[in-house]
């Protein structure tokens, strides 16, 4: 039976061995290099295995400040579903196990304050945060803004959760 690939195909033996020694050295110079990226890296900031693993402040009591209305967070959403290979079904069970109702409740309303009822927003809202804290990229000035202004409190007075500015 032929080979199915030209490279599962080697006609002489002088050719593997050629093959076989630029695997090795791309694989070495490859190990070289990731190394001494992970030295540097762990001197300026802590690792994490992935995004869950970022802890935010108050997120045990369920008291996350909240700096990004409604609309940034759709933006944002919009934004991860462009991303090849992603699914919204597996990101919404990741974030928190979010119905997919609720969800899209949440993506066909407007407004800056529309939705933050919303079980989707407080979710999606920590999820972004902790990826930005995981990839290690700065606050932008908008949120740096809300962080001197005032925040969004989350609060449950009867049944359902309440999104107030604080004072």
């Amino acid at each position: 039976m032929p080979p199915k690939r030209k490279s599962d195909h080697v006609d002489d033996k002088e050719n593997a061995a050629d093959v076989a020694k630029r695997a090795r050295t791309s694989d070495e110079g490859a190990a070289v290099a990731s190394s001494s990226k992970t030295k540097t890296s762990k001197a300026t900031k802590p690792q994490y295995a992935s995004w869950n693993d970022v802890v935010l402040e108050g997120e045990d009591e369920g008291e996350v400040p909240i700096y990004d209305d409604c609309n940034t967070i759709r933006r944002k959403i919009r934004a991860l579903q462009k991303t090849p290979g992603f699914k919204i079904t597996h990101w919404l069970k990741e974030i928190g196990n979010i119905n997919s109702n609720s969800y899209g409740r949440f993506m066909a309303l407007k407004g800056a304050y529309s939705g933050a009822e919303n079980g989707t927003y407080y979710a999606a809202y920590v999820y972004f945060e902790k990826v930005r804290i995981f990839e290690g990229k700065k606050k932008t000035a908008t949120r740096i803004a809300a962080e001197e202004g005032r925040a969004l409190e989350r609060r449950q007075p009867r049944g359902t959760w309440e999104y107030r500015l604080t004072e």
